[in-house]
Formats: structure tokens, sequence, C-alpha cells
């Protein structure tokens, strides 16, 4: 799926600087950046502006002549993927290497795609490199441009050349409407999921853990609804004896659990549920954010005859979310895909619930009588009145004679009580007792 802002897509060999560049440009951290080539291996989407246009950036994983394994080759298709799509293509090399023969591969390449192509000679940081960058009109690409991605040098050239070469852009782009993080352990089939929702191939699917290294931002329509999906990396259970890589790409899915606004927790069916996807759902609920179960690979679970088993253990581990939506899929198969977002829709219009206070008020009224407020000694829990403070989540504030009388049980109660009788299924609530004098 093509965005419906000109694109341009940054295309090279590995640890060239593609993920520094794309940052620049992004002017934001987007992409993961090591030393460790292969870092990059999914398309990366980020907005950026420059001289009053608007225009997305796409980092792609490196490329060249010699790549053996699975994995090396689909990072190579997805980076052509990006680059069929794209309206400018940024060619990125080093300067300190001059023209290598996977350079020269790749220019030859892309002038097949006939798409404008920018050559950005990269790491030219003193001016002894300068003299170094006329040697790469040899690659046919026209004028090539220094900057050091790095240190933010030449970055002001590049964008105004690929400003001035950008196709004309009458409409503004329509803001996607719902952002949705979907996370997991690794290896569940969060990506194959994604593709799923995409009806194409934008994250790389492979049974090996760990092939999503960072967030990956695809932007889906259906139904009149847009929907920013971001896929994570699988979170793992401990910071020891795992990469650096690793570990940012951990900090990246908390940071996309913020910035959503319904989060999928995908569970491996197979597998059944874990304490880690428990404690997933904990991160996901102190955070605020809505959410959804997705128990994926269930295929796998009727063809063995394990459906009780499995939902038994979903009941055992999740006593303390009964609120969540759950929805059985296979992103094999494609059984319950086309539930996912209509899920999605209504977790978030449960996060955005409001119930206006006189209802509310009747409602505590109710909840007064059927079960008697907690007491310690001689004082007794006296509630006068309720109202919603916010939404997103759903937050009520209960004006009450002394707070300190609040048993955590009694807020639970309260809680269970708002549930029953106005749903916010799919979503944590935020319940505040606030001393006041009655009025």
């Amino acid at each position: 799926m093509k965005s419906e802002a000109p694109t341009v897509a940054i295309m090279g060999r590995p640890n060239v600087g593609k993920s520094t560049l794309m940052n620049r440009l992004a002017s934001r951290m987007e992409a993961i950046v090591d030393p460790t080539p292969g870092v990059t291996r999914d398309r990366k989407y980020a907005p950026a502006r420059w001289r009053d246009r608007e225009f997305v950036v796409v980092d792609t994983g490196g490329v060249g002549i010699e790549r053996e394994g699975w994995l090396d080759r689909e990072v190579e298709r997805q980076a052509f993927f990006a680059a069929e799509e794209a309206d400018v293509l940024v060619l990125v090399v080093d300067v300190n290497t001059g023209i290598t023969e996977d350079d020269d591969w790749l220019a030859r390449r892309l002038k097949r795609l006939r798409s404008d192509t920018i050559v950005a000679v990269n790491k030219v940081d003193n001016q002894n490199l300068e003299y170094e960058v006329g040697g790469f009109y040899a690659l046919g690409l026209g004028e090539p441009v220094g900057l050091s991605a790095y240190h933010g040098l030449g970055i002001g050239e590049l964008l105004d050349r690929i400003t001035d070469l950008l196709p004309s852009w009458g409409e503004e782009p329509v803001e996607p409407e719902i952002a949705v993080a979907i996370v997991g352990r690794p290896n569940v089939g969060k990506s194959s999921i994604l593709n799923r929702l995409a009806d194409e191939e934008r994250a790389l699917v492979h049974e090996k853990p760990h092939t999503t290294r960072d967030t990956i931002d695809t932007i889906v329509e259906s139904d009149g609804t847009s929907y920013r999906i971001l896929d994570t990396a699988g979170i793992r259970k401990k910071r020891t004896g795992i990469s650096d890589v690793e570990y940012y790409s951990s900090i990246r899915t908390f940071r996309a659990i913020e910035q959503a606004d319904v989060v999928m927790l995908v569970i491996d069916g197979w597998e059944g549920p874990s304490e880690h996807d428990q404690r997933i759902a904990g991160k996901i609920e102190s955070r605020g954010r809505a959410s959804v179960i997705l128990i994926n690979k269930w295929d796998r679970v009727e063809e063995a005859h394990k459906a009780v088993e499995v939902m038994e253990a979903i009941a055992r581990k999740f006593r303390f979310a009964t609120h969540l939506p759950l929805l059985r899929v296979s992103a094999v198969t494609g059984r319950g895909v086309d539930k996912i977002l209509p899920l999605v829709d209504a977790a978030f219009g449960e996060w955005n619930k409001r119930i206006p206070t006189p209802v509310l008020n009747d409602f505590l009224a109710l909840v007064k009588v059927k079960v008697a407020p907690p007491r310690k000694g001689n004082r007794e829990l006296k509630m006068y009145y309720a109202t919603q403070a916010g939404v997103a989540p759903p937050t009520f504030v209960i004006f009450v004679n002394d707070a300190g009388l609040v048993r955590q049980d009694y807020r639970r109660f309260i809680a269970r009580q708002l549930r029953e009788e106005y749903g916010f299924w799919g979503s944590p609530l935020r319940i505040h007792f606030r001393t006041t004098r009655k009025r």
C-alpha cells in the first residue's frame, strides 16, 4: 500500500548510515542506529517536512551482491518494494570506501526503476573528504551530494534536492484516526497479522525469533477509518543476556504502547499463555491504553483438539483482566482477521466513552444500597457525588468524607459495577477518591 503523501526511499548497502540519515530527515529518533550491519530489516516509514512540503521517508535494510540465507534475501526484497513505490530515491554511499561493487550494482538496479535518484555521499566529516565526493559521478546518477548524517552537515542541501523532485500533491494528508500497536513475545505472529491487515508483505515474516528489530509503521484503511498500525519487536523477559539492539528495540516497543490508542496483545495459542504475557498485559494497563487479546495460531490449536485446554489456561492467567476482549485468529489461514479492526473500533469507543454526571450519580446511589461502604471504627465511608474527569482512559473522581477509608477491594468493587453497568470493555479504569466536605 502506497501512502497518499509523496515517498522518499533511502537505499544503500549495509552500514553506510541510512538509518542515521532517516533520523535527520525526519527530525526525530525514529530508527535504531547501531554499528552492527543488518540492524534495519523491514521498511520503516516516518513523516518529514521541508519548505512547506510534506513527504514520507522510508528506511530500508542494507542490500548488496553477496546476500546469503533467507533473511538477507527478504531484506533485499523489502528494500526494493520500497524503491518501487517511492517517488524519489536516495542512494547512500560511504565517502571513505569510494564506489564499491555493491554500490555500482545497486545504482544499476535503481536506474531500471526510472525514478529520480539522488546520490548521498555520507560521512563527509571534514573538508579534505569533500574533494572525494565528485568521484561518485561515476555511478551515473547525476551530481552527488556530500553530507554527514551523524553531524548534520549537508542535510539542508539534500532536502532541497528532494523537495525539488517531489511530485505535486494538492491535498493535505489524512491523519490516521486510530493508532494501534501490535505487541507480544517474540515469534507469536505479530508481523504475520500486520501483513494480513495490510493485505501485503509490509513486515518480514519468519519462524526465527527477533526478525523484527524496530517498530514498523503501516497505514491501513478500512470502512472509512484510517489506522496507524505499529508492529513492534518481541518483548523479551529479561534485560540481561541480550544485545544493545534488542534492548533498545524493547524500549521502542514500550514507547509504541504509549503512542497507541489501542494495543493488540498477541498470544501464541499453540504454546498457550505465559506469565510473560501477563506482565505485558500489566504494562499496557499501567500505561492506560485500550487493549484487545488476539490468540494466534488457532488453526493449530483446533487441529490438535486443544481448544478447551487453551481457553481454560487463558481464563486462569488473565483472571485479573476479564474486561479485555478476546479473539481467536490464525494469521496463516486468515481466520478471524476480518474481525480484528472492528474489535479495535469497539475498544477505542469504550476507551473514549463518557458518562453524564447525573447518570453517574444515580449509579452511585444504587451502588451504596447494593453493598454497604467500608468503615473503620466509628467512621463510615460516605460517598457524596461522582463525576467523570476524563477519557482515554475513562477516569472518575468520587468525592467522599474520608478517602483514607477506601480499601482496595472496595475500589475494585466500584470498577466491577461500572463495567457491569456501562461496559468499558477493553479499557482500563482510573478511579480516584477525594476527601471533601458535603455540599
